[in-house]
């Protein structure tokens, strides 16, 4: 060949491929993400997702980006495209500050301007979304578990694969990617099968193709998940609620384990392992994290003592409670999972084909609420477990109101009684006592529930309270001396909770008795239970006399020199089920709420009074009326105003003669 034939084929290729070059780079240029310049003055500092492994940070990039760089690139134009697109609509949707809320640190926002933006948009969330918007997604979070958890080492190629559940309806975006990514960012990649977003009919445009586009363009481009889409994202047609809507994601994991998170929850380190080894030991558990607290104000991630958690209860009304783990236990096997009777319901761990034997969810219930309890009275009955596993730990978001809607439905109610009926045998009627508004309320058809309780040979609701609950579940009429009404007759006055919180240490009050033969299947502000443990009570709170005296401007007169305790509604208190720390305040509390009940004059019996054990005063309705405070005073066994009676006494040789 010629040599300027040569040449000129030289010359032909060089261009050629400085074209292809110079073309390479201006696509990188205009399909990047453009940043202004108050991004520029405010880089947001992340971590690098894909190099983030069970949690572990690295040094911050310094990138002017909200998101993580990726290693893998989209690969076709028109995600390139999308990406464009979507990198403009988040400049708006997560406005991220650099250092808020890192390591978990809560953010307190001091300029006018900021607060009354913040108060703006609180109700949209139910949380403060002005700073959850302004929080990096991928914020680290300190580890919050005791040291002897970190020392467990987990072969995770042997443990099962996870689907993990979202549910969320008109969630705050902000929110919800930061729960994705804390997942993904500390869930060892070979444990996290799936991540299913069930999304409940939500009608906000930011999550219609925005969420859409930053599933495909961010979180289905983290490398290591192979070809199948890490997250998948299933879009009811209708509003079905919660529960509806986890059956659905439940049908289309294909993880070996079923993991359910709410929308608004940020996971730690190691937070998984832990559940899902305690499965693989024994598939019928369904276990729980330790729920830690974020705070709805200012997001700051408030962890529990490592060493010591509480478990979950019930009350009488139906609704979920917590209680106190015994603190012995706690200190003494921090590692291990222990047993609680109920769960809160949004975060727990099941293995799949478990969860579909025991019964699932009742399908036929309604929107959100009771679930939890149904599903906490059933397993225990049926054969399974509820366990909180120490070791793992998980923040959430706690609201004091929903942002959302239930149909207009008291879907709690309904649920509820769906419950009631099925689970808790003659125990139904403590329930209704509380709610009596439901007596006459349709609960649908029970045909399912009923046979599959019959199938399952489960047990009855007594076997729960006496080796579940370990007999620590209150029952105004079991297990006590006296219960009903407590009235002066010389004033016909009753102890009253006067509609206040009966356990925010606000005073007890006095009021016309009721109809002394009122009969005992409502529970009223007026019923109280004289304890075995000499504790005047009701469900959750006792009588305890205040350690301070009365202030003299609230004495009953200016001539009354007597001193005077006011008697307050608070927390019953467990001593051997607090924490070290609590253990000594607990110990002198439970002192205060000790009463005797003893005869005014021994020989003669009839009248009788109540002397607190603490302080030795007794109960008086001396100048009281309706509304009036209940007060403590010195001892005057020749003043009516100082004598009581219980409505109903079970067995009077329990009580002290003096």
């Amino acid at each position: 060949m010629p040599a300027s034939r040569m040449s000129k084929l030289k010359y032909i290729l060089i261009l050629s491929l400085s074209i292809y070059v110079i073309f390479y780079i201006l696509s990188a240029i205009f399909t990047a993400p453009m940043l202004d310049s108050g991004q520029l003055k405010q880089p947001t500092e992340l971590a690098l997702v894909g190099a983030i492994d069970r949690g572990e940070t690295i040094k911050p990039l310094g990138v002017a980006e909200h998101l993580p760089l990726l290693k893998k690139k989209p690969s076709d134009k028109n995600l390139r495209l999308r990406k464009k697109k979507l990198d403009q609509e988040l400049k708006k949707l997560l406005p991220t500050v650099s250092g808020w809320g890192e390591d978990g640190k809560g953010v307190h926002l001091t300029s006018t301007a900021d607060k009354e933006k913040a108060a703006k948009v609180f109700k949209e969330g139910a949380y403060n979304v002005y700073v959850s918007d302004r929080i990096s997604p991928n914020r680290t979070l300190r580890s919050v578990v005791a040291k002897e958890c970190n020392d467990i080492k987990y072969n995770v190629d042997e443990l099962p694969n996870v689907s993990v559940i979202i549910i969320f309806t008109n969630e705050i975006f902000s929110a919800l990617v930061r729960t994705i990514w804390s997942v993904i960012n500390r869930t060892p990649k070979n444990l996290l099968r799936e991540i299913i977003l069930v999304d409940d009919f939500s009608d906000k445009d930011y999550l219609q193709t925005t969420l859409r586009d930053y599933i495909d363009v961010y979180l289905n481009t983290v490398p290591g998940y192979g070809d199948d889409e890490l997250v998948k994202l299933i879009r009811l047609p209708k509003r079905l609620g919660l529960i509806k809507a986890r059956l659905e994601g439940a049908r289309t994991a294909k993880g070996d384990v079923l993991l359910f998170l709410d929308s608004h929850c940020e996971v730690t380190s190691m937070w998984l392992e832990p559940l899902v080894q305690r499965i693989r030991e024994d598939r019928k558990v369904f276990i729980c994290p330790v729920i830690d607290i974020i705070n709805d104000k200012t997001l700051e991630y408030n962890s529990v003592d490592p060493y010591f958690f509480q478990l979950g209860g019930f009350d009488w009304t139906g609704h979920f409670t917590w209680i106190n783990r015994r603190e012995s236990e706690a200190q003494n096997e921090p590692t291990k999972a222990t047993k609680s009777p109920t769960m809160a319901g949004g975060l727990f761990a099941v293995d799949k084909k478990y969860f579909f034997e025991v019964g699932a969810y009742d399908d036929q219930m309604q929107i959100w609420g009771g679930e939890n309890l149904e599903m906490s009275f059933r397993v225990w009955q049926c054969g399974g477990r509820i366990e909180i596993h120490p070791c793992s730990h998980v923040g959430h978001i706690f609201r004091d109101f929903h942002p959302y809607s239930f149909n207009g439905l008291d879907s709690h109610g309904y649920n509820t009684l769906r419950t009631v009926k099925v689970w808790m045998d003659e125990f139904s009627r403590y329930f209704f006592m509380s709610r009596p508004d439901l007596l006459n309320m349709s609960y649908g058809d029970l045909t399912s529930r009923v046979k599959l309780r019959e199938r399952l040979d489960c047990k009855s609701f007594q076997w729960y309270l006496e080796h579940v609950y370990d007999r620590r579940k209150f029952i105004y009429d079991k297990e006590v001396i006296a219960y009903g009404w407590v009235k002066n007759k010389a004033s016909d006055l009753c102890i009253d909770v006067l509609n206040k919180h009966e356990t925010s240490d606000e005073t007890a009050g006095l009021y016309a008795c009721e109809d002394m033969h009122h009969p005992l299947n409502v529970t009223t502000n007026q019923l109280f239970s004289y304890s075995h443990q000499r504790e005047i009570r009701r469900e959750e709170s006792c009588l305890t006399i205040s350690d301070k005296e009365m202030d003299s401007n609230d004495k009953l007169s200016n001539s009354d020199n007597n001193v005077y305790h006011k008697v307050l509604l608070s927390s019953c208190e467990e001593p051997e089920y607090v924490s070290k720390s609590h253990h000594e305040i607990s110990l002198t509390k439970h002192k205060q709420q000790k009463w005797r009940h003893e005869l005014v004059h021994p020989k003669a019996g009839g009248d009788r009074l109540i002397v607190n054990e603490s302080t030795g005063e007794c109960l008086t309705t001396r100048g009281a009326g309706s509304h009036s405070d209940l007060l403590a005073t010195k001892c005057d066994r020749n003043d009516p105003m100082q004598y009581w009676e219980f409505q109903v006494y079970k067995d009077k040789t329990q009580l002290s003669a003096s």
